[in-house]
């Protein structure tokens, strides 16, 4: 299946999610996770749950369903923004060999404006990502990555976990992906207070949210 993309969403600015977990979310775990693939490429980057949040979550679209096998229909679902269950913020970053290549935030204050964000993650006994769906997509950005275990290296839509955590880059003008390699490690660790908050504090470069997809 060929990559396509729907660039959208208005620009949001990260400080204010920091702000908002400063001030309101004291009780919200905060989580730091990184993915190596070859070539130097690293992501990396922090989400936040909710203080409600349960140890085990699916994080996703309300309207997404057949993850499970690969079938669903992205054109169905709820666009962004929509309120989050269990997320409260996230950030990703792209960087190669220490350079920081793209850098976004696609949950803001408990509000999703990525359509296709998707985690399952699990902090029973030790914390553990199953699925992800992250993107450094952002207002006016004319190219940008995504980092999926929903997606075969050829683009093709897969259920989720049944291939490894793929890197693509977009490129929004020509709506053209390009497989950069699966990763060869995940690593995802709670961060302590008070750093945590010094995370979130830092995570304000001012970047925007917006998305892509792939067909």
């Amino acid at each position: 299946m060929s990559l396509c993309s729907t660039l959208c969403i208005p620009a949001v600015l990260v400080p204010a999610a920091a702000a908002a977990l400063l001030t309101s979310g004291a009780s919200a775990a905060v989580y730091h996770y990184s993915l190596s693939f070859a070539d130097g490429f690293l992501v990396e980057g922090e989400f936040a749950t909710k203080a409600s949040a349960p140890a085990s979550f699916i994080e996703k679209n309300p309207t997404l369903t057949g993850e499970t096998t690969g079938s669903w229909d992205y054109t169905t679902l709820t666009p962004a923004p929509y309120a989050t269950s269990f997320v409260e913020s996230e950030t990703m970053r792209v960087r190669q060999s220490g350079a920081l290549l793209s850098e976004a935030s696609n949950v803001v204050d408990g509000v999703c404006l990525d359509r296709f964000l998707y985690l399952n993650f699990s902090d029973v006994g030790a914390p553990a990502i199953a699925a992800i769906d992250f993107s450094t997509v952002h207002a006016g950005a004319t190219s940008y990555y995504f980092v999926t275990n929903g997606s075969d290296p050829s683009g093709a839509t897969v259920a989720f976990g049944s291939t490894g955590y793929n890197l693509f880059r977009f490129d929004v003008a020509t709506s053209q992906g390009t497989y950069i390699g699966t990763a060869t490690s995940l690593t995802v660790a709670a961060v302590p207070a008070p750093g945590a908050l010094a995370l979130l504090a830092a995570a304000g470069a001012g970047v925007g949210v917006g998305r892509r997809r792939r067909g």
